[in-house]
């Protein structure tokens, strides 16, 4: 199957982590959300998720890991996620998350699994982080164990985490 456009509209109550094949482009049509589940991206590459409400998955809303490469996350708003709202893990590479809401999140961000399993990150793990808004976020935010992240204009509202704000951007929406 060639490139695919999925649109989602509304509500879809999911269960774990549904998977996202390669060259596919998720987007959201008005107020979409993807509720008690989340997508995992394996071995995949060439997808765009954009404009999705995430909220309250089961584990992780967002997971790209198994080589899966060339992925872009844009727009997004995750809240209520029982483990990470996005893991980049697993020799995961070229991924770019910007212009999401992380919306009182427990764990926002994880890059890099663990010292185990760093082998299968080396030389990996290039992400590019900008425009997101960690909103009240607790914990797991950029840059990372490897610290190869590039993350330029990062807004936070809090202002107890590690983020790169431009001189008068504020705390404001996205």
């Amino acid at each position: 199957m060639g490139p695919l456009v999925i649109q989602v509209t509304g509500r879809i109550a999911i269960t774990s982590k549904q998977g996202v094949r390669p060259n596919k482009t998720i987007i959201g049509v008005g107020n979409a959300e993807i509720t008690g589940g989340g997508l995992d991206f394996y071995r995949s590459y060439n997808v765009i998720v954009r404009n999705i409400n995430f909220t309250n998955a089961e584990d992780d809303a967002v997971n790209i890991g198994q080589n899966s490469h060339h992925i872009w996350i844009d727009h997004n708003r995750f809240s209520g996620a029982v483990d990470g709202s996005v893991d980049i893990v697993r020799g995961a590479d070229y991924v770019t998350v910007s212009w999401n809401h992380f919306d009182h999140s427990d764990k926002s961000m994880l890059i890099g699994h663990s010292d185990g399993s760093a082998s299968t990150d080396v030389g990996r793990l290039k992400v590019s982080i900008h425009h997101n808004f960690f909103d009240h976020s607790r914990q797991r935010h950029p840059p990372g164990p490897l610290r190869r992240t590039y993350y330029p204009y990062t807004l936070d509202a809090a202002a107890d985490v590690f983020a790169l704000v431009v001189a008068g951007a504020g705390a404001g929406r996205i």
